[in-house]
């Protein structure tokens, strides 16, 4: 039954593409010329109503202003004044005394540069110089009229020598001084000495001390 079922099938199959052949035969290969023709008029009608038309450039255009030469000028100030204002603040902390306010900063920046020493002769160089600003901070302090000078004048001098002491025991023992620690222990005996008369007895007596354990550089030997 299955072989029956099959070739009635093909046979219907036949007959409906002969039916479609040829009512393909009897309205033709494909549309009319006319339906063409107004398919096409229509188009071009549709896309001549939907096209944009662009639009002519402006004759004027809109004059841009030049920007102000303050503005410009403006983040060259304001590096400027950061400059300014650092280099001014720089040099109020160096003269600062015991007491100041900046004087914390003054120190901090010491010790910042004898961290950064490279080796033993460059620390030396810069404990001598640390010696020697304590040196100056007791002159300021001597003719300052704050009532706590004689405290600070003792915590001053206590950084002098303990600078001091630090600088020199890194000088070798030689025949002969360096004329460097020469000349740096000259000029702080003749710093301290003419402070004595001024101070109170306790701070006379470690600026003695001072100046008994610095003589010792002064004459070239030791």
């Amino acid at each position: 039954m299955g072989w029956w079922r099959r070739r009635r099938a093909g046979r219907f199959s036949g007959d409906v593409l002969a039916r479609l052949g040829g009512l393909g035969h009897r309205l033709g290969s494909g549309p009319r010329a006319e339906f063409r023709a107004r398919l096409r008029d229509e188009l071009l009608r549709t896309h001549e109503a939907e096209r944009v038309r662009a639009t002519p450039p402006p004759h004027d255009r809109p004059e841009i202003k030049p920007v102000p030469l303050w503005i410009r000028l403006r983040p060259w100030a304001a590096l400027g004044a950061m400059i300014v204002t650092t280099v001014v603040t720089a040099i109020i902390t160096y003269s600062t005394v015991p007491g100041d306010l900046l004087y914390p900063l003054k120190r901090a920046a010491e010790s910042t540069l004898l961290t950064l020493s490279t080796d033993d002769a460059d620390r030396l160089d810069r404990q001598m110089t640390a010696a020697r600003a304590r040196a100056s901070e007791a002159a300021a302090l001597l003719q300052a009229a704050t009532p706590d000078r004689k405290e600070l004048l003792q915590q001053t001098l206590q950084d002098m020598d303990k600078t001091t002491r630090a600088a020199l025991n890194r000088v070798k023992p030689r025949a002969k001084a360096d004329p460097k620690v020469r000349i740096f222990a000259r000029e702080q005996r003749n710093k301290i000495e003419p402070m004595l008369p001024k101070m109170d007895e306790e701070n006379r007596e470690r600026a003695n001390k001072y100046l008994t354990y610095i003589e010792g550089y002064t004459a070239g030997s030791y």
